[in-house]
């Protein structure tokens, strides 16, 4: 595990198109034991999980000093995890976030992009 963590620059994981069990349970799994997985730098991470808040903010708390150039989340629940990123400050460059279910994209939040762009840079 050390050895890919060494060597890991980049992460794509895509739950909701390949997964025949619960796509749920599969993201849960995969959030509640990523942050203490991941190396310390990232340069790119993009998922497309169906995101319950509990995880995220178990994921964000394992990967406090974790930083990522680009994270890219593809959310497919309708759990809002935006004010979990807000509380937990991750160390991002660039962020996009875009939730299926509900049809909304951070990119159209102009307040929330505004806000975030003070708190994350």
């Amino acid at each position: 595990m050390e050895n890919i963590k060494q060597n890991l620059n980049y992460l794509l994981i895509d739950i909701n198109e390949y997964i025949t069990i619960s796509p749920i349970s599969t993201s849960s799994i995969i959030l509640q034991n990523l942050g203490q997985a991941l190396p310390s730098k990232l340069e790119y991470v993009r998922w497309a999980l169906t995101i319950k808040e509990s995880d995220f903010r178990l994921f964000l708390e394992n990967s406090q000093d974790i930083f990522i150039n680009k994270l890219l989340i593809k959310q497919n629940g309708s759990d809002d995890i935006l004010h979990c990123i807000k509380e937990y400050i991750m160390t991002v460059k660039y962020l996009a976030i875009k939730n299926i279910e509900n049809r909304i994209d951070l990119f159209d939040m102009k307040d929330q992009v505004k806000e975030l762009s003070y708190i994350i840079f």
